[in-house]
């Protein structure tokens, strides 16, 4: 079998599986009646952001045999175009994650992509990583299409949106919003992030400082195309978590309604 392991399992997250299913039990947020179609979630440590993408993840509880399409952008390996990596299953503390290998390659006999299965972005990346214990803790009985993007327009993956999320795959975007100014100055400029998403205003949008800002781009421009409505769900900086506002991440946490 060819496993992706853990990256990041005892640091941005605890390493014990029981420990990690205390941690992420006890961040869940709760279900709603409906389940979103797609989200927004962040992609730090638990201990910064893990409130923010529990409430996200919380709208999937109890939920069973979803498929997720997560997109994240690569933090360590410069690349142009996107890839999915060539694993049959991701790793956590807490189990396997099957990869859905089989529409992957549907997608791949459709369009043409130079770096589509090469493993090296995916080896030290977060992004994706931190969103699957929350995943599995919340939902039974599910499959991942990861994808990573280095230098890639909206347009492509705007493209693996609308080739994935016909049915009932749901859509994760990875992304933290503003980086290292002063709290105050953070959340101001965060409020850019949260009005362009919630209205799928891509002119508002364009102030917004995510560093995933072209997996939410995408995002939004195939929810404007199915007329979804968008709902930040929750929002914090790194300040609430250890008291420095000098220097914060925001991290928020939307959801895409039908």
């Amino acid at each position: 079998m060819r496993i992706r392991k853990p990256a990041v399992a005892g640091s941005f997250y605890p390493k014990d599986p029981a420990k990690l299913r205390e941690v992420v039990n006890r961040l869940l947020g709760n279900p709603t009646s409906k389940v979103p179609l797609g989200v927004i979630s962040p992609h730090a440590g638990y201990a910064y952001s893990g409130k923010v993408a529990g409430r996200i993840y919380g709208l999937f509880k109890g939920f069973k045999g979803l498929s997720f399409l997560l997109i994240g952008p690569s933090h360590f390996v410069d690349f142009v175009g996107i890839s999915f990596g060539d694993y049959e299953f991701f790793e956590t503390p807490l189990g396997l994650v099957r990869v859905d290998r089989d529409r992957i390659e549907e997608f791949l006999k459709k369009f043409n992509f130079t770096h589509a299965l090469d493993n090296l972005p995916h080896l030290m990346e977060h992004s994706i990583e931190v969103q699957l214990p929350f995943l599995q803790v919340a939902v039974e009985e599910f499959s991942i299409i990861p994808v990573l993007y280095g230098r890639a327009e909206p347009d492509i993956l705007l493209k693996v949106l609308e080739f994935f999320c016909e049915d009932e795959t749901r859509f994760i975007v990875s992304s933290d919003l503003s980086h290292y100014y002063p709290d105050e100055i953070a959340r101001r400029i965060d409020t850019y992030c949260h009005e362009g998403i919630t209205k799928l205003d891509q002119q508002i949008f364009k102030e917004c400082q995510a560093c995933g800002k072209v997996g939410i781009l995408s995002a939004m421009m195939w929810s404007k195309r199915r007329n979804l409505k968008p709902e930040l769900v929750a929002y914090a900086t790194s300040a609430e978590a250890y008291g420095d506002k000098d220097a914060v991440v925001g991290y928020g946490g939307y959801a895409f309604f039908s």
